[in-house]
């Protein structure tokens, strides 16, 4: 949390299984009487679990474990207080609480996205028969914030200066045009220094000009034998025939995330022998306000290292094809849908070893609200590779996981999404634009395999045998129905003779 000089920093003790918080310019020196923290499933007021603090310098200071109902107009003191206050004074806030209380009305801490609620008022709380009305609260005086409590430890750079550089690949002063979905590709190739020896890609991290516009990027390698790629830069519909093999994933990017750091023992090759000297840059602009004259450079900044490390890394993409037979109904509040990688195709492409998966992103546009990947080796399903049950579009981070699955030759894995689509009135259907449906995982492994996708998509004929079933069995169903009402009328009919 950043509001003007207001920081929350955390801190994660596995062994303990707690979360150590320290709040930062809270009260602002007898600024503010009352600082409240509270987790929330879906970043609203109500169902929310509160640790509010009040403070008056050398005269008063306590801490509640709080709660709000599904009408949030009243603050209840909880009957079990797990807010464990460690330190407060005019200016900081420090305190810990488990992941899990056992109380009904503490929200457990997950791996998944979280949501912190915050808000802080000039005065002390009027307590009365352990609950109180919700203050009014100004806007600048709270917020919310989606972030990962329960995440791996930060993976930090440890490589001597001389073996570490950094190149940039972004648009040049893109004038951003009045449509609700732009997908903007830029092809440039790769400084010889580069493209002359191997190197590992250890991190990379996004350069975004319009965060209200960017919505998520990606940078491709190219991939071509005997075929001349140049440069570009323009709308993807507009590029030519040839930027279709720049479409290797190296680095992407989606709203909410930062950087990204790989492990120490892996990184993503780029450059020396056979590799193609051209990448793709590919950014989407999401402007639903149709806003004209906004100029970018987004892009993004990767570091690259030229001693290599054990392992080359590798991005494989998981879930559904972007078809419209990815058709999601109106009004639905959870509704499914299934992306298989099956085991005939990990069998033929994984080594006998299998391969390490050490970063996930799940990805979907406006309606997702789940996303998880499972995974079954035979009729054994082991531990989740990435689950995200309160799932955020506006905050798609690259995971680091804390547990690195091990997938072997024969493995499935299954990527599910769910879809709210109350308020619509018409299909949702895969595809580009942020109107449409995505259902994807991005993981993030080695050693690096020739494949790329595991993904899947009805086939044709099963959904045409579906469609000419429906159509039948409708047909018949109103034969049967006005059979009965004809019969139905003969009766009554011959009843009154």
């Amino acid at each position: 949390m950043n509001h003007k000089l207001t920081k929350l920093a955390w801190m994660v003790d596995w062994q303990e299984n707690e979360v150590f918080f320290h709040v930062n310019n809270s009260f602002e020196y007898g600024k503010f009487q009352t600082f409240a923290v509270g987790f929330s499933q879906r970043g609203l007021l109500s169902r929310t679990d509160f640790c509010v603090f009040s403070y008056v310098q050398n005269l008063y200071k306590q801490v509640y474990d709080t709660y709000t109902s599904r009408v949030p107009n009243h603050i209840f003191i909880d009957t079990i207080q797990n807010c464990a206050t460690i330190h407060m004074d005019a200016n900081t806030i420090a305190f810990r609480r488990k992941f899990d209380t056992c109380d009904p009305q503490d929200i457990v801490f997950h791996s998944g996205t979280m949501y912190l609620v915050w808000w802080r008022i000039d005065s002390l709380l009027d307590w009365r028969n352990n609950f109180t009305m919700m203050p009014n609260i100004s806007e600048q005086n709270q917020g919310v914030l989606p972030l990962q409590l329960l995440r791996a430890d930060k993976i930090l750079i440890n490589e001597k200066p001389h073996h570490l550089n950094k190149i940039e690949v972004h648009l040049d002063d893109v004038v951003v045009p009045p449509a609700e979905t732009t997908y903007w590709c830029k092809i440039q190739q790769l400084e010889p220094w580069l493209i002359n020896a191997k190197h590992h890609i250890i991190q990379f991290e996004p350069l975004i000009d319009n965060e209200d516009l960017v919505h998520h990027m990606e940078v491709f390698q190219c991939v071509a034998n005997n075929v001349e790629i140049s440069t570009f830069n323009g709308p993807c519909k507009d590029m030519p025939t040839y930027g279709r093999l720049c479409s290797k994933v190296m680095a992407l990017w989606a709203m909410g995330a930062g950087s990204f750091t790989y492990p120490k023992e892996a990184g993503l090759p780029i450059g020396g022998e056979g590799f193609n000297p051209h990448i793709r840059l590919e950014v989407h602009f999401n402007n639903p306000k149709l806003k004209s004259g906004c100029i970018d450079s987004s892009g993004m900044r990767i570091k690259v290292v030229s001693k290599l490390r054990r392992y080359d890394a590798a991005i494989m993409e998981l879930g559904l094809e972007y078809t419209d037979k990815m058709a999601i109904p109106p009004g639905q509040i959870a509704f499914p849908l299934y992306g298989y990688c099956i085991a005939e195709c990990t069998e033929l492409a994984l080594p006998k070893s299998g391969i390490v998966i050490f970063g996930s992103q799940l990805h979907t546009h406006l309606r997702g609200v789940r996303v998880l990947t499972r995974h079954f080796r035979g009729a054994e399903e082991l531990p989740e590779i990435n689950r995200d049950d309160f799932f955020s579009h506006h905050y798609q981070e690259i995971r680091q996981l804390r547990y690195k699955p091990q997938v072997l030759p024969g493995d499935a894995l299954v990527t599910t999404c769910y879809y709210d689509t109350r308020g619509y009135s018409i299909a949702t259907l895969g595809g580009f634009s942020i109107s449409d449906e995505m259902c994807v995982n991005y993981i993030h492994y080695y050693p690096a395999t020739e494949l790329e996708v595991c993904k899947s998509s009805i086939s044709d004929k099963s959904l045409n045998n579906f469609f000419e079933y429906m159509k039948k069995t409708k047909y018949n169903l109103s034969k049967w129905c006005s059979f009965k009402k004809l019969s139905f009328n003969s009766l009554e009919s011959n009843e009154y003779k």
